[in-house]
């Protein structure tokens, strides 16, 4: 209790008075922070409520970083297959144009016998030695007899190159000293496939690739090698998609909150991931080429079908981004409805106030001319 008696008018003056000042006080922090809900004291209703809005908009905002890098991943992976795309065609374009560079080669040899031949003499036929031997007994998969007739030196040597389980040549005895030798692919016979050191063992001759042909050759080895060399730069902070098979370290996680993720997965965009393995030194006629064109022709459907996957991939992560932009907005939306105040209201109610305000000054002071009026008996 105020140790001051103040007359009722006074005292229902100031008690306007304080509560204009109170209400004035609270239209200036509604219009200070542009909220009409600052605490809990407020409104605890709306003020946990839009708290919960805001909160979990914040959370979704938190993985938009990791999305836009996953973005840039997905983005850096499909221009490599773009480029690998763009080699194994200049391949493809490489083997097509070796087929008009094939060489006439003789599709086979013949290697012809007059006699036997010296003991010690060899025959190499695709790497593997063959030597010369006077014993009928211990030959072996590397030994030929050398004496006796043409037709018998012949078989022999045949019967070597049988044991060896070539897989590369075909072996023709035509029973009077004549073998004739040609690869099992149906490819051309080169130079250097057949080498003897004997007087009496006549190979045929044949023609060598031609110069164009060794290029193109060189040109599919190094298209080949840098394919590789970009698939190996293919990554993106780290993480490249085309680094190995899928459900290894290679693939992507793309978290998108609430605990789900989308898993993109890798493939490995090597030649020989992609199948390529067939050398272009085996290059000698247009089946051995086209072996290559076949496997290129695979490459290009499997880049086609990661490419796609990338492309779905790419339109998941897009949705989801934009999703979690639209969503956060709306939830920060539903939280200003809770807790915004109306700056036109609130500066009207500032205006009234301050009126208000002023004509409770008056009043009290209207109130406090009836006690002067005691103190006009003194006077």
């Amino acid at each position: 209790m105020s140790d001051i008696s103040l007359t009722s008018g006074m005292r229902a003056n100031l008690m306007s008075l304080q509560s204009s000042v109170k209400l004035l006080d609270r239209t200036q922090e509604r219009l200070s922070t542009g909220k009409k809900v600052n605490s809990a004291l407020d409104n605890p209703v709306n003020f946990f409520t839009a708290l919960d809005h805001t909160s979990r908009a914040n959370d979704l905002l938190a993985f938009k970083d990791g999305i836009s890098e996953s973005i840039q991943t997905i983005k850096a992976a499909d221009t490599a297959i773009t480029a690998i795309t763009t080699l194994i065609n200049s391949a493809k374009a490489t083997a097509e144009a070796a087929k008009s560079a094939v060489s006439a080669s003789t599709t086979s040899q013949s290697l012809t016998f007059s006699t036997g031949v010296t003991k010690g003499a060899t025959v190499v036929l695709g790497g593997v030695t063959y030597t010369a031997v006077t014993s009928t007994t211990s030959v072996d998969a590397t030994s030929f007899y050398s004496g006796g007739t043409a037709a018998q030196t012949a078989t022999s040597l045949a019967g070597c190159i049988a044991t060896t389980g070539t897989t590369t040549f075909n072996i023709a005895d035509n029973g009077s000293g004549v073998l004739t030798i040609s690869r099992q692919a149906g490819g051309a016979m080169e130079a250097g496939d057949i080498v003897t050191t004997s007087a009496s063992a006549a190979e045929s001759t044949i023609t060598a690739n031609s110069d164009e042909l060794v290029a193109k050759r060189a040109q599919y080895t190094t298209l080949l090698a840098q394919l590789n060399t970009l698939k190996d730069d293919a990554f993106y902070k780290g993480k490249n998609l085309l680094g190995g098979a899928s459900g290894g370290s290679y693939d992507m996680t793309v978290r998108f909150g609430n605990s789900h993720t989308l898993t993109v997965e890798s493939f490995d965009g090597s030649a020989t991931g992609l199948g390529i393995t067939t050398a272009s030194s085996t290059w000698v006629d247009e089946t051995t080429i086209n072996v290559s064109v076949t496997q290129l022709e695979s490459a290009l459907t499997k880049l086609r079908t990661e490419s796609s996957k990338l492309s779905s991939n790419l339109s998941i992560v897009n949705a989801r981004d934009e999703w979690i932009t639209s969503i956060a907005a709306t939830l920060q939306t539903g939280a200003d409805k809770l807790t915004l105040a109306d700056t036109n209201e609130e500066g009207a109610n500032m205006l009234m106030l301050q009126t208000r305000q002023s004509l409770s000054t008056s009043a009290l002071s209207l109130s406090a001319q009836a006690a002067q009026s005691v103190l006009q008996l003194f006077r």
